[in-house]
């Protein structure tokens, strides 16, 4: 059978860096294929040379049979071929609906009725529901991510390309986006899902593409493969199994108790979240986005005020106090944001190691700052985590992201940290970086400190955390005696169900 799309030696670069090297793939039609590797393996440069964002320095593209040269994304578009990126199109100010048809009305005119009729039919396709005249600000981000995937079918879409499309999505709704994602591909329709989570190949996936380094390794269909081997293949190495950390919980360092904590909206983002975390272990917050782990992690940082409620380090009462004695106390922070609120990019790599850190022992000496304090910090820093530099004394931004997450990260396990606060502590970081990351912090917890993991990444935390507790509509749920690590149990207190 002829591939509905057949790319062959491609190749691209971005200035003096290959991102693609002679790179051929083929998807069957009806199919459900996955693109794997790590970050900067070149799965999206690849899916965007298909979708016309780019253009190739060589090779070519077929679809259905018939080799295509675009000069455009309107030309894909106009071929069947859709995409939805990581970043979403989608306009705030404008209604669902107006998202929804945005670029392909078809005339002047906005048939309103008709249009909305469409649009639910096939919203409903997909198990989705919309308020199509409300303003899409209100979305969630599970809910854009829904949107951008109704605009494929809007647009009659043949060849669907999702750029990890379940990022944002509770395992219920991951769930049902796969199973929709199946029917459709019954239907004729082809997906090709960009993914870093195996556990998602495995289970929905027919076939899958893995990358390296802008070179595809390997084709395998998922029925002839394992989780481990894709994992071996992604790195180019054997993997170690992570373990949890083995050490028996002991006094409480962290202890909430009735957090309430107004949102940007000023309605209450926390209502009455209560939960502990124990010195030697390792805490995951599970949740969908928006459901108050942001405030949540400003709260406890001491960057957010706390209308009521408390919050106890080691038995004392911080609620009020300011983040740098908070800092001083043995608090750290690996942020969700690193360029916000992790690092000064012009900064040096040893300032910015210092950066929150400046009044700990031992970087000051009585009201001074210990300059060899600060370039040793900053070398076990950069060393922990083996982040590439070309000097201590060059700017953080002369780093890839990668690397800077390293530091980030690393950075937080330093000057005897008592309780580490990690929101999406391995963002950008491949699968050898986001274990050395969960083993460090495992291995802090076994130093007798207290770590709080958020993430939205519901299977890395059941893999690397002694237990995973739940964020919803902004207060804490625990999952029963013997369902800590169930992953369906957990999923339905992320949705809201008992």
């Amino acid at each position: 059978m002829t591939p509905v799309v057949r790319m062959s030696g491609v190749t691209h670069s971005f200035g003096a860096v290959a991102a693609l090297e002679s790179v051929d793939f083929e998807v069957a039609t009806g199919s459900l294929h996955a693109l794997v590797g790590e970050n900067g393996a070149g799965k999206t440069t690849l899916m965007r040379v298909l979708y016309g964002a780019l253009r190739p320095d060589a090779g070519t593209i077929e679809v259905e049979g018939q080799e295509r040269k675009w000069r455009s994304s309107a030309d894909a578009i106009a071929h069947g071929i859709g995409m939805v990126s990581q970043h979403y199109s989608i306009i705030p100010e404008l209604t669902c609906l107006q998202n929804l048809v945005l670029g392909a009305e078809g005339s002047f005119v906005i048939r309103g009725d008709a249009f909305r009729e469409r649009a639910t039919r096939l919203a409903s396709k997909m198990g989705f529901a919309f308020d199509w005249d409300a303003e899409a600000s209100t979305l969630s981000p599970a809910g854009a991510q829904k949107l951008e995937i109704v605009k494929l079918l809007w647009r009659e879409s043949k060849i669907m390309v999702l750029d990890e499309p379940t990022a944002m999505l509770s395992p219920a709704d991951s769930d049902a986006l796969y199973a929709s994602l199946k029917q459709l591909a019954s239907e004729g329709a082809t997906v090709i899902v960009v993914t870093h989570r195996i556990p998602e190949v495995m289970q929905h996936c027919g076939r899958v593409t893995i990358l390296r380094g802008g070179v595809k390794v390997a084709d395998r269909t998922v029925a002839e493969t394992s989780a481990h081997e894709l994992a071996e293949l992604i790195v180019g190495h054997s993997v170690a199994q992570s373990s949890r950390s083995a050490a028996e919980p002991s006094d409480p360092v962290l202890e909430v108790s009735g957090l309430v904590v107004k949102g940007v909206r000023r309605d209450d983002a926390l209502k009455g979240a209560s939960f502990v975390v124990r010195s030697g272990e390792v805490v995951g917050l599970a949740g969908v986005d928006g459901n108050g782990q942001r405030e949540l992690f400003h709260a406890l940082v001491g960057t957010l005020p706390v209308a009521s409620g408390t919050v106890l380090l080691g038995g004392s009462d911080v609620t009020r106090v300011r983040s740098r004695d908070r800092l001083v106390r043995g608090v750290r922070l690996i942020p969700e944001d690193r360029h916000e609120e992790g690092v000064v990019e012009d900064w040096s790599l040893v300032d910015n190691a210092a950066l929150g850190l400046q009044h700990v022992q031992p970087l000051i000496n009585g009201v001074w700052s210990d300059l060899s304090q600060r370039h040793a910090l900053a070398l076990r820093v950069a060393n922990r985590f083996k982040t590439k530099h070309q000097g201590l004394y060059r700017s953080m931004r002369s780093l890839s992201g990668g690397n800077q997450q390293r530091f980030v990260a690393a950075k937080a396990l330093e000057l005897d940290p008592r309780l580490i606060l990690a929101f999406q502590p391995t963002r950008g970081l491949d699968i050898d970086g986001t274990a050395q990351v969960y083993a460090a912090l495992r291995e802090a917890a076994r130093g007798g400190a207290g770590v709080l993991v958020v993430s939205f990444d519901l299977d890395e935390l059941l893999e690397n955390c002694d237990r995973t507790i739940v964020i919803h509509a902004g207060r804490i749920h625990e999952p029963a005696s013997g369902q800590e690590h169930d992953r369906q149990a957990i999923g339905r207190l992320m949705v809201g169900a008992s």
